[in-house]
């Protein structure tokens, strides 16, 4: 083979035809990242990026009942009746004035729990116990120390005995000493007056040495007396240092006892269990981060409830103490229960814009449960009158009016929510209408606003910006 041959192209096709290349894929990974990263933009952020429809809004105006819209008394002809309600709210029932916690008071595994949850228990009886096998093993070592010792005392008193018998005998050997050192004083006092030679030198010499030698047993037997009365005085002082270990063995033996009992929880008042807060195997541990690390149940009584009802703040103004509430739940429908407003929150509710309220119920049901919803229709407590109602002396209920512009189908507007979209709400409608304004009963809050017309390129959702 030449090389003009291996160097030589391929004969051209005479009518033109070029293979086709084979064409790469790989710019569909990008392409198809790109796509979804579009997608999920337009499912996240879609309605943000639509044109807003701008409209006009109108704020929701409040005003007392006794006043018109430019700030002026009004006269309100309508007679108000002690107790006419004045104002619904809702919320929940509660305990009254709270739940019981039953805790330990020694920290230790449960061992069986003895309630459930809605179970009603009485006073004294076993909630719950731990495991108490340590608190036995202390308890028998306390009793032991404790006896142990006592016997030590026993022991110890025998010594005041043995002490003061020691001292008896003592005093009674030294007057036998005496007497003996009488004795001997007088037959050597004879022997010195008989005549020379009568009697031997020698035995002169002893009546002497006797005499000496008495008065030695003599300071003997008397220095055994203070050494007698110095080891009583040690054996009382044993003894009291003794009782008052004693007294600290009985703390420690009573505190064992304690500890023992304390693994057995019983509930402190009759009640009905709130919350079960341990289970078999659960530690529960006091002097801990959590509030309720030492809690076994919530109790709570059933006739000691009441309802927590957030009152919104345009209708706040109208709370006081003592003031007569009735109150109706969904569980029992058709029945209403008497209540009193017993405290008002010192602190209102930024997120609801409410004013909390403890309303006590008078004779609660015993079906009746905690954080059971309920509404509560709010009675006013001012006496008959059908005079001039103004703010100085008048009523304090809060009234709300939108214009009537505003109205679409006359019972239902748009409003502006504060994401600056379009939600349409339907109005429970008053009959009093002031200065091309409508008295609202239900459906609107203080603060909010509602877009005036036209209202035809709107939508439940639709993005809107303020013009106005």
């Amino acid at each position: 083979m030449s090389i003009d041959h291996l160097t030589r192209k391929p004969p051209s096709d005479p009518k033109g035809f070029q293979p086709k290349r084979k064409r790469s894929l790989a710019w569909l990974l990008p392409a198809g990242l790109l796509c979804g990263f579009l997608v999920i933009l337009a499912l996240l952020f879609g309605e943000r990026l639509l044109p807003a429809i701008p409209v006009k809004i109108a704020p929701v105006i409040t005003i007392r009942a006794g006043e018109s819209l430019t700030g002026q008394p009004a006269v309100d002809t309508i007679p108000q009746k002690k107790g006419a309600p004045i104002f619904q709210a809702s919320g929940w029932i509660e305990p009254d004035p709270y739940p019981i916690y039953v805790s330990t008071l020694t920290n230790g595994v449960v061992e069986k729990v003895h309630a459930l949850e809605g179970q009603q228990i009485k006073k004294g009886s076993l909630v719950a116990t731990l495991i108490d096998e340590d608190a036995k093993l202390d308890l028998q070592s306390a009793q032991q120390k404790h006896l142990s010792l006592k016997k030590q005392i026993t022991a110890h008193c025998t010594g005041f005995q043995i002490t003061n018998a020691e001292i008896t005998a003592a005093h009674r050997k030294i007057d036998a000493l005496k007497f003996q050192l009488t004795e001997a004083i007088d037959t050597s006092s004879r022997l010195d007056n008989l005549s020379k030679g009568s009697v031997s030198q020698q035995k002169i010499f002893q009546a002497r040495l006797a005499v000496e030698k008495q008065r030695a047993f003599l300071a003997e037997a008397q220095a055994k007396i203070p050494e007698l009365n110095a080891h009583l005085a040690r054996l009382k002082a044993e003894e009291i240092a003794m009782a008052s270990k004693l007294n600290e063995l009985a703390i420690d033996r009573d505190r064992a006892e304690l500890a023992l009992a304390r693994t057995k929880i019983s509930a402190p008042i009759d009640g009905t269990v709130l919350h079960l807060h341990a289970a078999p195997g659960m530690k529960r541990m006091l002097n801990m981060d959590s509030p309720k690390s030492a809690v076994i149940i919530e109790l709570y009584q059933l006739d000691q409830l009441q309802a927590r009802i957030d009152v919104p703040l345009n209708e706040a103004a109208a709370l006081s103490a003592g003031q007569s509430v009735e109150l109706v739940s969904d569980l029992l429908p058709d029945q209403s229960f008497a209540g009193t407003v017993t405290r008002i929150s010192g602190q209102a509710d930024l997120q609801r814009n409410t004013l909390q309220a403890k309303v006590a119920i008078e004779n609660p049901d015993p079906r009746l449960r905690p954080d059971m919803l309920v509404r509560a229709k709010f009675f006013s407590s001012g006496s008959t009158a059908s005079s001039k109602l103004n703010t100085s002396g008048g009523s304090d209920r809060l009234a709300l009016f939108v214009p009537e512009q505003a109205l679409v189908n006359d019972s239902q507007v748009w409003v502006a929510s504060s994401d600056l979209t379009a939600e349409k709400r339907s109005l429970k409608l008053g009959e009093e209408s002031r200065d091309g304004h409508r008295r609202v009963l239900e459906g609107l809050l203080s603060g909010e606003s509602v877009i005036l017309p036209p209202h035809t390129k709107l939508s439940e959702g639709s993005r809107v910006t303020v013009s106005n």
